[in-house]
């Protein structure tokens, strides 16, 4: 979807409303926030630790015609820094509506770890960047999409979710911690016209997964049906769809998008 802001369908406009996304400076969550841009929205970006490409992100979306965008940086593993992320986007841009929980990392951490300390360090920042910041963030936004009676909460899981992970296995709970969060909130917060879905990725051709994917390229194509490697657009336009009136009785969602590599 690479039309102009003006040429938009009433089904693909976002109304100027403000989306905040975490992870934005690079991969799925810079194709997501250029993509809102070019649908009208006012975008929000966070970054972890890159202000240069955060500021490209938002470089493009004025390119493209899209409303003016702000770069955010936070540690989403730190509960401060998440309450200071949403007031200074409140304060910048207004009351994020649109939330795409995109931020994650991907440590490995297997049961032959023989220190525990080590494991229990990399299972709790895992927890606690990629699902609790999820948590955190939609608890803070939560009191205005209700006075609004209007909300969209996209959490960026994964497959592993439901195929699981042999040596991250805290990265895999995390994800399903995230498609059970949306759901849990999809039930809570329907009534207040607030719904909340999740993708589901397989491989995707981000700089997280490009190490493992130039290694067994092959390997992982042979796998997707598709026959190729998802890209970052492929992800995007799945999120938008979410954010979108197009999705407006979607709730609870966690929708597969890997190319049909795993089915479930």
């Amino acid at each position: 979807m690479d039309a102009p802001t003006a040429a938009l369908s009433p089904l693909l406009d976002l109304e100027g409303r403000v989306a905040l996304v975490t992870g934005a400076s690079r991969g799925i969550g810079a194709a997501t926030a250029r993509l809102l841009g070019r649908c009208n929205a006012r975008v929000a970006i966070h970054y972890g630790k890159s202000r240069a490409e955060a500021e490209e992100v938002a470089s493009d979306i004025a390119q493209a015609g899209g409303p003016p965008a702000a770069v955010f940086q936070a540690g989403l593993g730190s509960d401060d820094e998440r309450r200071r992320l949403h007031r200074e986007v409140v304060d910048s841009l207004g009351n994020p509506l649109l939330l795409v929980h995109n931020a994650g990392i991907y440590v490995r951490n297997p049961f032959e770890e023989t220190d525990d300390d080590a494991f229990l360090s990399r299972w709790r920042t895992t927890q606690s960047v990629n699902l609790e910041s999820a948590a955190h963030l939609t608890l803070l936004a939560l009191p205005a999409m209700r006075t609004a009676r209007f909300g969209r909460i996209v959490m960026v899981a994964s497959r592993a979710a439901f195929r699981a992970e042999t040596d991250a296995a805290s990265y895999a709970v995390s994800k399903a911690g995230m498609v059970s969060l949306a759901r849990c909130l999809a039930r809570n917060e329907g009534p207040r016209g607030i719904t909340a879905n999740s993708i589901c990725p397989g491989w995707v051709d981000t700089a997280m997964a490009r190490p493992d994917v130039a290694a067994r390229k092959a390997e992982i194509e042979a796998e997707i049906p598709l026959g190729r490697i998802a890209t970052p657009e492929d992800c995007a336009r799945a999120i938008l769809f979410f954010l979108s009136p197009l999705a407006s009785y979607s709730n609870g969602t966690a929708l597969g998008l890997n190319g049909g590599s795993f089915l479930h």
